[in-house]
């Protein structure tokens, strides 16, 4: 757009507010006094409307008390029922407006004496209709939603069950060269837990919330609490874990073969006769160690369902004082022959 053109658009515009800004100066009283009544005749309209009958809903707080301390409800429970209610438009507005309605009381252990099956009941909502008609002045319930409240028991049970750790990331957990140097300490390393039998019957151990340490290079401790359980409650919520932690190097040795579950009448030689086993261990127990737990291992079953050439060694029960654990060879050729 040209220069010109656009200073006579701008013009244009300016014109055009301001004869609008002069038309409402000149009308301004009576375009207050026009919206004056407008609000007014909403008023009135609003009051009448107010005094007309309506059906509505209107929801209602119901509160549980009194159940038996031995039993564990397992189905849920509506909070809150749903009134159909017939009233007029001032009596249901001021029923949604009221914060402070008293909840309708449902005494369960009362209902389960009068009940053959104590593990079941139901109520018919039906029979608080009188109770909540006081409570709502002037309000017709015409339906309660829902008409029947179910309740399903199960027996309250007990259990001690081991705390173990969780560990958020073990990558970045110690610091080059460190790692775990013994079990880690749990205080306390069981609790009780209570709950459904249905549901503890399940249950062995709980843990604890992913443990957050990072590049360790000492031991460490920290209060950590226990990982929810849904419908289980714990005799305490956290526990007190501490993690060892020491420097460690590698270490290696040369150790001969064990061949297990061999018949007396053969002999297993393999090749080669002894293996590099190689593993990570800490600083202070690389004294402890001992040749004879660390030994590799054949099966010889493994060598009747499957007679490769080669055969894959083992460790039985590694020590928990060493990781990382690597043969060399990891498979061994073998030659069997009669005594």
């Amino acid at each position: 757009m040209r220069p010109n053109s656009f200073h006579t658009a701008w013009q244009a515009v300016k014109k055009y507010f301001s004869q609008w800004l002069e038309y409402f100066s000149a009308h301004h009283q009576n375009f207050i006094t026009f919206l004056f009544f407008v609000l007014l005749s909403a008023v009135f309209w609003f009051f009448r409307s107010l005094s007309l009958d309506y059906e509505d809903e209107i929801l209602y707080p119901v509160r549980y008390i009194n159940i038996p301390e031995n039993k564990v409800m397992i189905n849920a429970l509506p909070e809150k029922l749903a009134l159909k209610v017939k009233a007029n438009g001032r009596r249901i507005l001021f029923s949604k407006l009221n914060l402070n309605l008293i909840p309708i009381k449902f005494d369960v252990n009362s209902f389960i004496t009068k009940n053959t099956n104590p593990d079941s009941l139901y109520i018919l909502t039906n029979s608080v209709k009188e109770i909540l008609s006081e409570e709502l002045e002037g309000v017709e319930i015409m339906n309660i939603s829902p008409d029947t409240l179910f309740f399903i028991f199960t027996t309250m049970e007990v259990k001690r069950v081991a705390v173990k750790p969780k560990f958020g990331n073990l990558l970045h957990m110690f610091a080059p060269q460190y790692m775990i140097n013994g079990p880690i300490n749990m205080d306390p390393d069981s609790i009780i837990i209570s709950g459904p039998g249905s549901l503890l019957h399940n249950i062995y151990s709980v843990f604890t919330e992913p443990l957050d340490f990072t590049g360790l290079n000492d031991t460490a401790s920290q209060t950590v609490s226990l990982e929810k359980l849904e419908g289980i409650s714990y005799s305490q919520k956290k526990v007190y874990v501490t993690v060892p932690v020491d420097q460690y190097t590698q270490a290696e040795y040369y150790l001969p073969v064990v061949a297990l579950n061999l018949p007396d009448s053969l002999k297993l030689k393999t090749f080669p006769e002894r293996i590099r086993i190689s593993f990570n261990i800490t600083l202070s127990n690389y004294q402890k160690i001992v040749p004879e737990k660390i030994m590799p291992r054949l099966d010889y079953d493994d060598i009747l369902k499957n007679p490769e050439a080669r055969i894959r060694l083992f460790l039985v029960d590694t020590p928990d004082m060493i990781s990382a654990v690597k043969f060399s060879p990891e498979k061994v050729e073998y030659l069997l022959t009669r005594q």
